[in-house]
C-alpha cells in the first residue's frame, strides 16, 4: 500500500485461546481518512482476519524492527503462548 513507510507485524493470544493480530504502521503522513478501515477490509477480504491497526512513527517501528545485536530486520513477532 503506498501510504505506509514501515510497519511490523505482532501475533499474541488473547484471553480466550485465540490468536490476536496487531499491525503497527507508519505512513507517509498523508494517509487517507478511512485508511485504517481500507487495511482491516483488506485483511479481512484475504486472510478473514481483521487486526487491530496502531498508528506510529516511522522512529518508533525502527526502534523494534532493528535491534542492536540482530543482523536482519525484524518484521514479525511472534507472542502466542506455547502449548
Amino acid at each position: 500500500m503506498k501510504h505506509i513507510k514501515n510497519y511490523i507485524i505482532e501475533v499474541s493470544t488473547n484471553q480466550i485461546g485465540t490468536d490476536d493480530i496487531l499491525i503497527r504502521i507508519a505512513t507517509n503522513g498523508n494517509k487517507p481518512e478511512n485508511f485504517e478501515k481500507y487495511i482491516k477490509d483488506h485483511f479481512r477480504a484475504k486472510l478473514r482476519v481483521a487486526p487491530t491497526i496502531h498508528f506510529e512513527s516511522k522512529e518508533e517501528i525502527n526502534k523494534v524492527k532493528f535491534p542492536e545485536l540482530k543482523r536482519k530486520p525484524v518484521v514479525f513477532i511472534d507472542k502466542r503462548k506455547k502449548k
